[in-house]
């Protein structure tokens, strides 16, 4: 199975029967599975790298796919006018070809952006949110200034993500706004985050006794675009979480480990 993704926000899966002794063209089938992208300048997300998969099986719930992947403009970086976001969606057909391939669109997702399944939620707030996380293909959190204001500032991700022990690692950058810029001859490299939230309900993951909104990333000492996040897991030592030159403990569960690849029954 191959899952791919294109600068009109779109998602595809392709499927291989390794069985079918015919010409190979007759061996694959595929179709889109997600469209992320609108009509309006706002809503133009791209896609410039593939998702990131990882089969996710919770105990006494049925076991999917989960795709992560953040929107933006890789050419044009320093764009102020698009509202890029973080996705996870699930795919449920994790043994089988689908009949026909449906196409998930953004409303089909929950919208985690303001933390009510993590700590910006009450009890309530909390339950409501874990009721609409069940019901939905998947959740995104909006790249936005993070004050509620529905300000956006251009933050985007150019770069892959990575899956780890339950956990979404991305990248994002966010440029200078040029208007606020008083010398104009300086160079500015923008700002590079990394995020850390949690696969399930996109709340915040970083070891941490807090868990808000703002606990769901660090801000990078460099500038400029940060790269994709690597964990380098020792043979024997604490796994590190590296973006580009700064590292540190990722303090991922001790079940993080190498392993070889191995076949899921159905």
């Amino acid at each position: 199975r191959l899952y791919a993704a294109d600068m009109g926000g779109q998602i595809f899966r392709f499927d291989i029967d390794n069985d079918d002794g015919g010409l190979l063209s007759g061996s694959i089938t595929g179709g889109r599975i997600a469209n992320l992208s609108g009509t309006g300048t706002a809503s133009a997300r791209r896609f410039y790298y593939p998702p990131d998969v990882a089969l996710v099986a919770n105990k006494g719930k049925a076991p999917y796919l989960a795709m992560a992947i953040t929107s933006g403009y890789r050419a044009h970086p320093n764009d102020l006018d698009i509202h890029d976001r973080i996705y996870v969606i699930r795919d449920n057909n994790i043994y089988n070809t689908p009949t026909t391939y449906t196409t998930v669109v953004e409303s089909d997702l929950y919208n985690a952006t303001l933390n009510l399944a993590g700590g910006d939620g009450d009890d309530i707030e909390n339950a409501a949110a874990e009721t609409a996380l069940d019901d939905a293909e998947g959740w995104y959190i909006e790249l936005d200034d993070g004050t509620g204001s529905n300000t956006w500032v251009g933050e985007k991700g150019l770069a892959e993500v990575l899956i780890l022990e339950g956990v979404v690692i991305a990248t994002t950058f966010t440029p200078i706004n040029d208007t606020a810029l008083t010398d104009s001859c300086k160079p500015q490299s923008g700002t590079g985050k990394v995020f850390f939230v949690d696969l399930f309900d996109a709340s915040a993951a970083f070891p941490s006794d807090n868990d808000s909104r703002t606990d769901r990333f660090k801000v990078l000492s460099k500038g400029g675009i940060p790269p994709s996040p690597n964990v380098i897991i020792p043979k024997d030592g604490e796994p590190t979480l590296c973006i580009g030159t700064e590292c540190e403990s990722a303090e991922l569960s001790k079940g993080v480990r190498k392993t070889l690849w191995y076949e899921v029954e159905k």
